[in-house]
């Protein structure tokens, strides 16, 4: 498994990822980001952590030529690519793939609300793989632990990443131990059930603690 941060494609904030602690993150990108895609990727290839998966810039259906620069972006990188926009539903996926040609691994994430019959008639049941958001889930399932689990440990289920932070029923994002999930337990199922890419998906002051957190619970404090 791999444990990663998350931060903006600069050399300062690539640099503060290390110093909280993190061997590896995921790409928070902007269109400028991508705009000077060459200048990223000399920034990505000299920072002291790998950029093992980019998150595509939250951009609409007339702005899609972003997410190919993203695709090509984990090309350069060798990164996972995680399709999530909030500015496209889950339900125009087919209208997306229609026009970006995507060729490293990848997932499409769940959003707030998404159900697990939801994730299954869009997602599962078309061999697609998932990037699964936890907090999104809890906002969607009243028994998110038992889903959570079971999608871990599902054989036909692929999920490159996952991303992990704390919620409540109508917020996510959440620092570990401020919302009303229970991390631990969340931490658990990742650690016992799963063995990709999960990224503490918090705001960068916050990550440091989120990271001691997740080691405590792996360590059975």
């Amino acid at each position: 498994m791999i444990v990663a941060g998350k931060c903006p494609p600069t050399a300062d904030e690539l640099r503060a990822a290390s110093e909280r602690g993190f061997d590896a993150v995921e790409l928070h990108l902007t269109t400028d980001d991508l705009d000077a895609i060459e200048e990223t990727t000399a920034a990505c290839r000299a920072a002291p952590v790998d950029v093992v998966s980019v998150h595509t810039p939250h951009v609409g259906l007339d702005e899609l030529a972003y997410v190919q620069r993203a695709n090509d972006l984990c090309e350069r990188l060798d990164a996972t690519l995680v399709v999530h926009s909030t500015k496209i539903p889950l339900s125009n996926l087919g209208y997306v793939l229609d026009r970006i040609d995507i060729t490293v691994p990848h997932g499409f994430e769940n959003s707030t609300g998404h159900s697990r019959h939801f994730l299954t008639n869009v997602l599962l049941d078309e061999g697609r793989p998932l990037v699964l958001d936890t907090a999104h889930l809890y906002t969607a399932e009243a028994e998110y632990r038992s889903i959570l689990e079971t999608l871990l440990a599902a054989d036909d289920i692929s999920i490159p990443v996952v991303h992990c932070c704390d919620g409540t029923k109508i917020t996510d994002g959440l620092a570990f131990g401020t919302g009303t999930m229970d991390m631990e337990r969340v931490i658990t199922a990742l650690h016992e059930n799963y063995d990709g890419i999960v990224v503490l998906e918090v705001m960068p002051d916050e990550q440091a603690d989120a990271l001691e957190l997740w080691r405590d619970v792996i360590r059975g404090r």
